[in-house]
């Protein structure tokens, strides 16, 4: 089972749902495509741009390493994976 942890600002577009379970194997593309299907386009578009890009000031880890330096959406999710989705912080 794929574990995908969410953090609460993005969580409203799942109902609240901040943990995730998923019985799946493939890429990060895929698996936002299934958590889409459950969820909705909201979700969707919390996590992706219009063109299908993942959104800037969307941080995803996959077991710990950022997903923009694997392979971005081509990211491999191993079954025993944990996905972690956090907003972007910044500051001054």
């Amino acid at each position: 089972m794929v574990k995908i942890v969410i953090a609460s600002p993005i969580a409203t577009a799942t109902g609240g749902e901040r943990e995730l379970e998923v019985d799946f194997q493939g890429t990060l593309r895929d698996l936002f495509d299934v958590v889409t299907t459950k969820y909705g386009r909201q979700f969707q578009q919390r996590i992706l741009e219009a063109d299908g890009a993942l959104r800037r000031f969307v941080n995803v880890y996959v077991n710990g390493e950022d997903a923009r330096f694997l392979a971005g959406l081509d990211t491999p999710i191993p079954r025993d994976a944990t996905v972690d989705l956090l907003p972007a912080i910044s500051g001054g």
